[in-house]
């Protein structure tokens, strides 16, 4: 993100939304949540740059999920697969693309979702992205394990 921020300037607005419907994650209040990135994860003084506009808790999936998300959700219904490949980058057995929960081992290895209804066009897991276009569209939606420097191409072919 920071690394996006540096590369384009004022030429992108980037924009990060913090939730806790993944594993919990972001147990910390709104207040907290910039010193949580700073000291804890990833920690080692992070800042997020300043030309990045954080915005509060929100919820991206359910019923109770924000209006935007559920508008980006329903422009582009699954993230984006870059190679057209279904590549399982992190052995999970089954596509990058198609992951959706996983199973976690403090829950006995059930899968565990903090929302409800779950919907196929449900945000899988924090760093999913979204890439709008200067009118407004959704352009791309890219799955988490998709990384952000591989994005510039993208936002090159819209500047």
């Amino acid at each position: 993100m920071n690394s996006l921020a540096e590369k384009y300037g004022d030429k992108l607005n980037i924009l990060a939304f913090p939730c806790n419907q993944f594993g919990h994650q972001t147990n910390e209040n709104n207040e907290e949540f910039l010193n949580t990135l700073k000291y804890v994860r990833p920690g080692g003084g992070f800042e997020v740059a300043n030309t990045v506009t954080v915005f509060e808790k929100c919820n991206v999936n359910g019923a109770s999920s924000h209006p935007l998300f559920r508008w980006l959700r329903s422009e582009v219904m699954v993230p984006f697969d870059p190679d057209g490949e279904r590549v399982d980058s992190k052995g999970n057995t089954c596509a990058d693309i198609d992951v959706v929960v996983l199973p976690r081992g403090d829950f006995g290895n059930n899968t565990y979702v903090a929302w409800s209804p779950v919907t196929r066009s449900d945000i899988a897991w924090n760093f999913e992205k979204f890439l709008i276009d200067s009118s407004g569209k959704v352009a791309q939606r890219y799955h988490r394990y998709h990384l952000i420097d591989n994005i510039s191409p993208d936002i090159d072919a819209l500047l």
